[in-house]
């Protein structure tokens, strides 16, 4: 009876290891004028969710000549192109930081990916920071899931949000004329 126990338990710890993703699939598109036209490092790390919030740009960019042992990688993103990296995850299934080193960060220029890590990021990059990133989201289980509308109501009551009559009009940057 041990022996199958045994058995059990080793198969048990197989099969919940194969469900953490061993790999990111790690996608960045940087437009023509991300960091002025100039290529910069992005920088996959594990790290300390506390740690993180508090680390400054200079310490970060550090890490790019001298490497620690929470580095999972480094690239150089080249302004427009869409980049496609896998990224191999901690064993331990801790928090990874992508972090963009733009040469005058303008806002946010890293973001957290905190466990269960995700199988793919979509990172956006504008001028001199982080334009958007997506994350596709887990599926929910059937206690999460939205209630169906009801019959005679539109949207199960749930209103669109209102978008603004004139959007902003976005600065143009250098390039051909």
């Amino acid at each position: 009876m041990s022996a199958r126990l045994n058995r059990l338990t080793t198969l048990s710890a197989l099969l919940l290891g194969a469900c953490a993703p061993s790999t990111i699939n790690l996608n960045v598109k940087s437009p023509p004028g991300t960091n002025l036209g100039r290529p910069m490092y992005m920088l996959v790390r594990e790290v300390d969710p506390k740690q993180y919030a508090n680390e400054a740009y200079s310490e970060v960019a550090e890490k790019v000549g001298a490497p620690d042992n929470t580095v999972l990688q480094t690239a150089v993103i080249y302004p427009g192109t869409i980049q496609r990296f896998q990224v191999k995850t901690p064993k331990e299934g801790g928090a990874l930081a992508v972090s963009f080193l733009f040469t005058a960060p303008d806002g946010n220029w890293q973001l957290l990916l905190s466990p269960p890590t995700p199988t793919a990021v979509d990172v956006e990059l504008a001028v001199s920071r982080i334009l958007s990133d997506s994350v596709p989201p887990a599926i929910p289980s059937e206690q999460q899931q939205p209630a169906a509308p009801e019959e005679g109501k539109k949207g199960g009551g749930l209103e669109m949000p209102k978008l603004p009559e004139k959007m902003p009009e976005l600065p143009k940057f250098g390039g051909s004329k």
